[in-house]
């Protein structure tokens, strides 16, 4: 498997091992959203995420390193006037991407291991991922993410589905989701919403892309 390298974007994707649980509670779900958060904002721009019960799905770009200093020292700006709330001076020194997921999951399952009294592998391997080529595939996977509730059969229209980024562009709230640039890729909410009603999984190259 390719390393996750700095510029480019990716679908990352995982399951629970042996195809069980990682999210049993609301709690559960706030809390990965929480690490996944603490982790990876730092070394990733995300623009479409959602968890399910067994499986979760990111579409991320990696941050380059001149990237990563220009907000750290946009958001030590905002610490030193007293206006970014974090316990201590954020983002020290430049992250690993591959690192920084490998610290979620083993952040997560120690989580869920504690809270249900049980030990070993929460997670199916590594992360998964796939490189993601072009402005097509980006707006693909974008709907293909947001839909994936209906795929499963979890809810019968995605717009109801409560864990995923699709209400973070609803209803334009302040989030970790870089809301306006996944506009302007649409050409506008509009579109956006046009193109999540029209998707069909078909156009999605891959059905590997599907968690059973």
């Amino acid at each position: 498997m390719e390393p996750i390298g700095e510029g480019y974007y990716y679908h990352i994707y995982n399951r629970g091992a042996h195809r069980n649980n990682l999210f049993w509670s609301e709690e559960d779900y706030r809390e990965f959203i929480k690490k996944y958060v603490y982790y990876l904002y730092p070394c990733v721009q995300t623009f479409a995420w959602c968890l399910l019960s067994n499986h979760f799905h990111a579409l991320i770009r990696v941050r380059t390193v001149q990237e990563q200093s220009n907000l750290y020292q946009h958001r030590k700006k905002l610490f030193l006037a007293g206006k970014y709330h974090g316990s201590q001076d954020p983002l020290i020194k430049p992250f690993i991407a591959s690192k920084q997921i490998s610290h979620l999951m083993n952040s997560y399952t120690r989580f869920i291991n504690k809270k249900r009294d049980r030990s070993g592998t929460l997670i199916e391997g590594p992360i998964k991922r796939k490189k993601i080529i072009d402005k097509i595939n980006f707006i693909n996977l974008t709907c293909y993410i947001h839909r994936n509730p209906v795929h499963h059969g979890i809810v019968k229209k995605y717009s109801e589905y409560r864990y995923s980024s699709f209400h973070d562009f609803m209803n334009n709230r302040k989030s970790f989701t870089e809301i306006s640039e996944v506009f302007e890729r649409f050409g506008g909410r509009d579109n956006f919403i046009r193109a999540h009603e029209e998707f069909s999984s078909n156009t999605v190259e891959g059905t590997a892309f599907f968690l059973e």
